[in-house]
């Protein structure tokens, strides 16, 4: 399956904008015909050549330097290839900014519908992970120390339900992002005549976008909704890749990328599997939140439209749909492929030797000698053996307040971390089927 980040690179390739750009203009000069501003025919001409095979791209760059104007050059560069009067009609009453913002919103659209899918694919992943490691159990951690038992697929339901958070996002931003852009010099359409709001209908149509309610020439929160969304999905993203790093660790050796044959950790350390796809999504997810962030300074435009904002929002727009690419696709690869190692989830269990049920002992006691007291003297027990190297158990059945309460077959069982996960397994199986239902419809 081809990856995502190689579709997006070749649509915001330099022919890639220039055929959205020409793809536009087509729409345009369409509308005006359905209409009757241009006669058919010439729209006809202008829809044959709107593509850049059509047009000598080798002399694009000396127009350029001649005219200054990247929209100009390429408008006479399709001139050119129609040879005849209905060069004359191309983009009739349209401004640049017109065809350079619908153009963008045509590439954010490829964004969108390809990050959808790709995000439905990751959901599926995580859903299924938590059904298959309902029931494993593992270490939950906070403030980076083992801290309470839970299970495997509690975790990647967590995932998925935060994945399913950004699908909602995206789906539900579309009506506002995906808008066109078609209104004239200052948004008024006086150079469409009557005709302004009926050649946005036809062109929105034609394009597959909405109709705006009124010109955004000057106001960019629809691109800055875009990079916001984007922003907070490759962070999403980012914190899974981030925790499954840090449980990749040799210490750790719960999770782990999957490692195919051929593939080289180390240039110098042959045993090194190292965590490739979660350092670039890491990476890259913080080149995304920086990038979406300058897309919010570009919002600051003063009266119907300037070129302050025009210098770089281009570029960042683009940077933010190549980097979301690139986070989806290694992140996609990461949750399809990656490793649970059931084994060592178990022993870290277990490593501590029983001190992470602490609380299990504490509330179990609590019952008897109250919750405060029972505190106080489990934390005694559990520091002293920390620091002491002692045995947890055994020092739980020395002390007089627990002896008296609990027995010794009592306390074991109360140390036992399988039996003190709580809803893990529920939740994950629920909220699983609760996912892959909505997906369905």
């Amino acid at each position: 399956m081809e990856k995502m980040l190689s579709k997006m690179q070749n649509i915001l390739s330099r022919e890639g904008l220039f055929t959205r750009w020409l793809k536009v203009e087509k729409a345009l000069a369409s509308a005006q015909a359905k209409l009757g501003i241009i006669p058919e025919q010439m729209a006809g001409e202008i829809a044959d050549h709107a593509g850049i095979e059509h047009l000598q791209m080798e002399k694009y760059d000396e127009i350029y330097e001649k005219t200054g104007h990247p929209m100009v050059s390429v408008l006479r560069l399709l001139e050119e290839a129609i040879d005849g009067p209905a060069g004359q009609f191309i983009h009739l009453g349209a401004t640049t900014q017109d065809i350079i913002d619908t153009a963008m919103v045509l590439a954010v659209k490829e964004t969108l519908d390809l990050g959808e899918n790709t995000l439905v694919n990751m959901i599926n992943a995580t859903c299924k992970m938590a059904r298959k490691y309902a029931d494993t159990p593992m270490m939950g951690r906070t403030h980076n120390m083992q801290a309470l038992p839970i299970t495997f697929g509690y975790k990647a339901a967590v995932w998925a339900s935060e994945l399913y958070r950004c699908l909602e996002r995206l789906r539900e931003s579309r009506k506002r992002v995906l808008a066109l852009q078609m209104s004239g010099a200052v948004g008024s359409m006086v150079s469409f005549g009557k005709f302004g709001e009926k050649i946005q209908e036809l062109m929105a149509e034609e394009l597959g976008l909405q109709i705006p309610d009124i010109c955004w020439h000057a106001s960019r929160d629809r691109y800055g909704e875009f990079a916001a969304q984007m922003g907070l999905m490759g962070t999403c993203l980012g914190r899974i890749a981030g925790e499954i790093y840090s449980l990749m660790g040799t210490e750790y050796g719960e999770l782990s990328e999957v490692w195919g044959k051929d593939r080289v950790g180390s240039s110098t350390m042959p045993h090194k599997v190292n965590p490739t796809n979660t350092q670039h999504i890491l990476a890259k997810a913080s080149h995304l939140r920086y990038a979406s962030a300058e897309i919010m300074e570009f919002m600051m435009v003063d009266h119907e439209r300037n070129m302050q904002h025009f210098i770089g929002e281009r570029t960042k727009m683009e940077q933010i749909c190549l980097y979301t690419a690139e986070i989806m696709d290694r992140s996609c690869e990461l949750l399809d492929t990656l490793v649970v190692n059931e084994e060592n989830m178990f022993h870290n269990l277990n490593r501590l030797g029983g001190l992470t049920q602490s609380e299990h002992v504490m509330l179990v006691l609590g019952e008897k000698i109250g919750k405060q007291n029972a505190h106080k003297i489990v934390g005694n027990i559990a520091v002293t053996a920390i620091y002491q190297h002692q045995n947890f158990a055994k020092e739980l059945c020395k002390v007089r307040e627990v002896a008296e309460v609990l027995s010794k077959e009592e306390i074991y069982d109360l140390l036992d971390p399988v039996k003190y996960i709580g809803d893990c397994p529920k939740f994950a199986v629920r909220t699983a089927d609760e996912l892959l239902r909505k997906l369905e419809n």
